[in-house]
């Protein structure tokens, strides 16, 4: 046997060796993705909804669970069990303490810190699911400073600044106002979410007013959005 051919075959060999021990990582890989797929598909499913079946929910939690278990350093996988969890606390199917939230987002934020829509699920969960609306923007503020015009975390801010309005500090305010001066110029996702939290939370008369006098005008596109969209008095 040639010198050339026993390394060529030593190589292959190793080779071998070396993607066997790999199998049982890739798999665990491969399992985590599917059970995270299935628990995307349910919230996605969820997304608008109000009322969601228990199977369903449990089904969603188990997989989002498996998902996480199998690989607790993807942020991903941390984020897409808390949103479950937060399900099962509003529909009434499962309690969890501020703890195991706390353990999961900040975890998913110290593995991806410059993402910015870490932050903006973080802040929604101290607000709606803690009660924190002061500690939520915190987070909402550095997610501006990883993302300044990122849309997960602008309609962040204007859902909780909207639902905790009259508890809210003067720099919190002031957040919300320059977040509703960006908004409108942003994706229709964006215009969508405002004009949706605009209704649920009756903030038509401060919104509408805020823009009535800003000191200097929106683009003219802009101004004729609001005015047929957000603002309109017929």
């Amino acid at each position: 046997m040639s010198i050339t051919l026993y390394f060529r075959q030593f190589f292959i060999l190793l080779m071998l060796f070396g993607l066997g021990g790999l199998l049982p990582f890739v798999f665990n890989q491969g399992v985590a993705s599917a059970y995270h797929f299935k628990s995307s598909y349910y919230l996605n499913a969820w997304e608008g909804k109000t009322t969601v079946d228990e199977i369903e929910y449990r089904d969603a939690y188990s997989a989002a669970l498996n998902a996480y278990e199998r690989d607790s350093l993807s942020p991903h996988y941390r984020i897409r069990l808390s949103k479950v969890m937060e399900w099962g606390v509003y529909l009434g199917f499962d309690s969890f303490s501020n703890d195991e939230f706390n353990t999961l987002l900040s975890g998913a934020i110290a593995l991806r810190h410059n993402w910015p829509s870490a932050y903006s699920d973080y802040g929604f969960n101290l607000a709606f699911y803690q009660d924190k609306p002061d500690l939520a923007f915190e987070q909402l503020r550095i997610g501006l400073e990883y993302g300044p015009f990122e849309p997960e975390v602008i309609q962040k801010i204007l859902t909780i600044g909207f639902a905790y309005w009259s508890t809210l500090s003067m720099d919190d305010k002031y957040l919300v106002f320059e977040s509703l001066k960006l908004a409108p110029t942003m994706n229709n996702a964006t215009r969508n979410h405002l004009v949706k939290s605009v209704s649920l939370y009756d903030k038509k008369s401060l919104v509408c007013s805020y823009y009535s006098y800003l000191p200097e005008p929106l683009p003219e596109n802009t101004a004729n959005w609001i005015a047929h969209n957000l603002c309109k008095t017929t």
